[in-house]
């Protein structure tokens, strides 16, 4: 089994008695960027998950880097969410005997809760995923790119400058309000973006929730989550818009959903739950 070493965010991966895998969690804010965010911004909570995942999945030998694979499911969880709230220092999970599905309990320095998660998501062993993806990405950028899109302005959406902006200001249709998002390999990966990485193949599920709660803190007002569950359907396409639309009831503050669509498709489920 490959063994995660330090410098990797989640390293030291072991079995306990029980067989579930245990492993610890870096706090280098210099090499983990997201780390000087509160714990329970969505951006913090997804790149934890991202990397346990991740790193289970490989200690576990359920998935090497020889197959494609993606995050079908993700519901979480957060403890802790005022000023005082730490990042973890450690997890522990436990795994299906199929796919990449699994369940994980964070604690912080102290041993104190911070993130309940569990994910589900797909190895994709028996198609021809590259070929698949090709054509529908292809699809989507056949489309015209916008000449300018109207970001928000930061303040709006709970972060401190326009390049962290990825959606519009709300709007409203026949079938009720929504915002536009566009996220491009120029703007949504470090050194451009201070939080976010990833492969610069489409945009990434941590992508896609820093985009939700970009949209949620426009209805609701500046507020961490304390969960919620996100449901990806199919992949969203870097480079060109895609739209947002908040589909819980208007006066429903507590519970907020939000269908996410490109080129009239959907593409992702995702609903944010707060304890005020």
């Amino acid at each position: 089994m490959t063994r995660q070493k330090q410098g990797d965010f989640c390293y030291d991966f072991a079995r306990d008695d029980s067989g579930a895998v245990t492993f610890c969690c870096s706090d280098d804010a210099g090499e983990w960027p997201w780390l000087n965010l509160n714990p329970a911004d969505n951006i913090a909570v997804q790149a934890t998950n991202y990397y346990a995942l991740t790193g289970v999945s490989r200690f576990t030998d359920r998935i090497d880097g020889s197959k494609w694979s993606a995050l079908t499911k993700f519901k979480w969880r957060t403890h802790q969410t005022g000023e005082g709230a730490t990042h973890p220092a450690s997890g522990r999970a436990t795994h299906d005997d199929a796919g990449i599905g699994y369940e994980c309990a964070f604690v912080d320095a102290q041993g104190r809760p911070l993130y309940d998660v569990s994910g589900a998501g797909v190895v994709f062993e028996t198609r021809d995923f590259e070929g698949w993806r090709a054509k529908a990405k292809a699809k989507i950028l056949a489309l015209p790119a916008p000449e300018k899109f109207p970001f928000a302005e930061p303040g709006a959406v709970g972060v401190k400058t326009q390049g962290e902006v990825f959606v519009t200001s709300f709007l409203e249709d026949e079938t009720g309000p929504y915002a536009d998002a566009l996220l491009t390999t120029a703007n949504a990966f470090r050194p451009a973006h201070p939080f976010h990485g990833g492969s610069g193949d489409h945009v990434n599920s941590s992508h896609l929730c820093d985009v939700v709660q970009q949209a949620a803190i426009q209805l609701r007002g500046v507020g961490y989550t304390s969960g919620g569950t996100a449901i990806f359907l199919r992949y969203v396409e870097l480079d060109r818009p895609f739209r947002v639309r908040h589909t819980s009831a208007v006066t429903e503050k507590r519970r907020l959903s939000f269908l996410l669509e490109q080129a009239g498709v959907k593409c992702a489920e995702i609903e944010f739950v707060y304890d005020d």
